[in-house]
């Protein structure tokens, strides 16, 4: 009878996590899309949820600003790479790329995304400024 009530016990508490676990996950994801959505006014997706063409720059700034922002004091990153590739920068020109934003790191971050609604206009303007700018004939 313990044994019973020991397997009833475990499978009740199982239960109980994997429904804890879901709704943990439906909840983040659920404040995920409507910070984006609210963030964005819906401008950026399609009905199938999925980012407009011409708008994936500004998805990406708008949900990885922190990192990219990271990335590019430290001159290098993951964000930095993926920030690069939507812009189609050639893998090759991606350090010297890199190396520009770095030194143009307090503009950019200057930027307030949260109190600003043409932030994203004002933060690729100075991104395509300090690729503009350069003397480097890479970019």
């Amino acid at each position: 009878m313990a044994i019973l009530l020991l397997l009833l016990w475990t499978v009740l508490g199982l239960g109980l996590s994997g429904c804890t676990i879901k709704a943990t996950t439906d909840t983040t994801t659920d404040g995920t899309t409507e910070f984006v959505s609210s963030s964005t006014g819906k401008s950026w997706w399609t009905e199938e949820g999925l980012v407009k063409q011409g708008h994936q720059a500004e998805a990406f700034i708008s949900v990885n600003y922190d990192n990219l922002l990271q990335d590019i004091a430290k001159g290098e990153g993951e964000y930095l790479l993926a920030f690069g590739k939507l812009l189609h920068m050639p893998l090759v020109h991606q350090k010297t790329f890199a190396h520009h934003l770095q030194q143009h790191y307090p503009k950019l971050s200057a930027i307030n995304f949260s109190q600003d609604p043409i932030a994203f206009k004002k933060f690729m303007h100075q991104v395509v400024m300090v690729t503009k700018d350069s003397s480097s004939p890479n970019l």
